[in-house]
C-alpha cells in the first residue's frame, strides 16, 4: 500500500495479546514494524501481556519500538480479557488485532483489508479467514484442527452467522464500533471474538472476509484439551441461556440511509 493513500490523520491500533510467545513475539514485531514504518505514518501497537511462565516480557521488551505500548496482565485472565483491554486503550480510527505469531502475512492482506472497510460504511470490520486450512489436522495439528471444527460446526448448527471463521487471530475493525460492543462481552476466553462477531452482526452491520494463506510458526499448540471442553461448555450456554437476553439488552439495529449516515432502529 502506497504512504500517500494514508492521511497523516489516520491512525492504525495493532493490538497483540500475548501468553508464553517467547519465541514469537521479537519476530513479530519485527514483521509488523517493518510495514507499518514503511507504509502507516501514525500507528500505535499495544501488547497486551498475560502474566506468563517463560520470557515473553524480557523479550518483548528488548524488541519493542517508541511506539509500543506494553500492557500487563498480573495474572492469566485469557485472550478475550487482553483484547477487551487493548481496545479500550486504543486510540486508532481503525483497530487490527492479531495473534502473537502473526499467523496472517501483513504485507499481503493489510491494504485489501482496509480497502474492504473503507468502502462501505455498514461494514464494520473484515476477518481473515483460512477454514479449510485450520481445519486441517496435517496443516495445523491435531489439538487445533479440532477445536478449529468443533466451532465451525457449532457456529452454523446454532448461529448460523455470515461468517466463516471467527476465530483465526487476524481482524480488523472500525475503532468506534469495536469500544461501543466490546464491553458489553462478557467473555474473557476464547469465545470472545464469537460473541463480539455475533452483536455486531446482530446490530445490522456487516462483517467481510478475505481468504488468507495461514503461516505456521507454533511448534505446539498452547490450546489444552481442558480448554476445549471449557469453551464448548461455555458456547453451549451462551446460546442456551445469555445469547437472547444479551442481543435484547445490548443491540440496536443500524440502518445506513440512502444519504450514507447511519441511523439507530429499535433494540431488537
Amino acid at each position: 500500500m502506497c504512504a500517500e493513500k494514508f492521511s497523516t490523520g489516520e491512525l492504525i491500533s495493532v493490538i497483540i495479546p500475548c501468553y508464553n510467545e517467547a519465541q514469537n513475539i521479537e519476530q513479530t514485531l519485527k514483521e509488523i514494524y517493518e510495514y507499518l514504518d514503511q507504509y502507516i505514518p501514525e500507528y500505535e501497537v499495544i501488547v497486551v501481556v498475560e502474566k506468563s511462565t517463560d520470557n515473553t516480557l524480557e523479550v518483548l521488551n528488548s524488541s519493542k519500538n517508541q511506539k509500543t505500548i506494553v500492557l500487563k496482565n498480573e495474572k492469566k485472565f485469557g485472550k478475550g480479557y487482553s483484547l477487551k483491554k487493548g481496545i479500550y486503550f486504543a486510540h486508532g480510527q481503525y483497530i487490527l488485532t492479531c495473534d502473537a505469531d502473526l499467523p496472517v502475512d501483513i504485507k499481503k492482506y493489510f491494504q485489501s483489508m482496509l480497502e474492504l472497510l473503507r468502502k462501505d460504511e455498514k461494514v464494520a470490520a473484515v476477518f481473515a479467514t483460512a477454514l479449510a486450512v485450520k481445519t486441517c489436522r496435517r496443516e495445523r495439528g491435531f489439538v487445533r484442527s479440532v477445536v478449529s471444527l468443533i466451532f465451525f460446526v457449532l457456529r452454523q448448527l446454532f448461529l448460523q452467522l455470515p461468517v466463516s471463521d471467527t476465530q483465526l487471530g487476524f481482524k480488523l475493525f472500525r475503532a468506534d464500533i469495536a469500544k461501543k460492543y466490546c464491553p458489553k462481552v462478557n467473555e474473557n476466553g476464547f469465545l470472545f471474538d464469537l460473541i463480539l462477531t455475533d452483536l455486531i452482526l446482530s446490530a445490522g452491520y456487516q462483517i467481510e472476509e478475505i481468504n488468507v494463506k495461514v503461516v505456521e510458526r507454533k511448534v505446539k499448540s498452547s490450546v489444552s484439551v481442558g480448554e476445549i471442553i471449557k469453551a464448548t461448555y461455555k458456547f453451549c450456554k451462551y446460546i442456551l441461556f445469555t445469547r437472547s437476553k444479551l442481543l435484547s439488552k445490548c443491540t440496536e439495529k443500524v440502518i445506513i440511509n440512502d444519504k450514507g449516515k447511519g441511523e439507530k432502529a429499535s433494540s431488537i
